[in-house]
């Protein structure tokens, strides 16, 4: 059971983190002067993200092809 609820505890991080990593995004594309820089840096980690949520899922027999939508 442990191990479960520490597989749990990770996906509900990684959706935690995937969850700020869209809204730092949509605040540094709403700013005047949009710094696509970060942006460009969130994309990229919400890709290894979404690998990771991919791996944790495959633990639950689920398979999963997360596509990457624009924040």
């Amino acid at each position: 059971m442990n191990h479960s609820s520490n597989l749990y505890s990770e996906i509900t991080d990684v959706l935690s983190r995937i969850e700020r990593l869209n809204e730092l995004s949509q605040l540094h594309q709403q700013q005047s002067v949009p710094d696509f820089l970060a942006v460009e840096g969130y994309e990229r980690l919400r890709g290894q993200y979404i690998k990771q949520l991919e791996e944790l899922l495959k633990v639950l027999n689920i398979q999963a092809d997360i596509q990457l939508k624009a924040a």
